[in-house]
């Protein structure tokens, strides 16, 4: 982990928890941050990811696409699920009342079953 990372990520941070406008401007750089780091950090950026995404989502299912990839980056550790799943009940209220658009979001288990045979590529 470098400090260079942390410190750069915790600016991007903190500057989209004071102006979240910035954080979608800033969504590469603070992913790829938040990739190389994997720590609370990190689960702080895609949080202000998913709140930038609902007050200006870009199109219908972009809100449940993004919410649903950090289900599943995080679907082994319940006390990030725990902090998530606040934001997912928003959402529906959200799309409940109309205040952001419904969508359904198809997605595919991705853990690995023991046992499982890999898929062949190609070769």
């Amino acid at each position: 982990m470098s400090r260079d990372a942390t410190q750069r990520l915790h600016a991007l941070v903190d500057q989209g928890e004071a102006e979240p406008s910035s954080v979608l401007p800033a969504r590469a750089e603070g992913d790829a941050l938040a990739t190389e780091l994997e720590d609370a950090l990190a689960l702080r950026w895609r949080i202000l990811v998913v709140r930038a995404l609902m007050a200006h989502p870009p199109d219908g299912d972009a809100v449940r696409e993004c919410y649903g990839e950090l289900v599943d980056h995080y679907r082994d550790d319940p006390a990030r699920l725990a902090i998530l799943r606040p934001i997912g009940d928003e959402i529906r209220r959200l799309e409940a009342s109309g205040e952001l658009p419904s969508a359904m979001v198809a997605r595919s288990d991705r853990r690995k079953k023991p046992g499982a045979p890999r898929a062949a590529g190609p070769s």
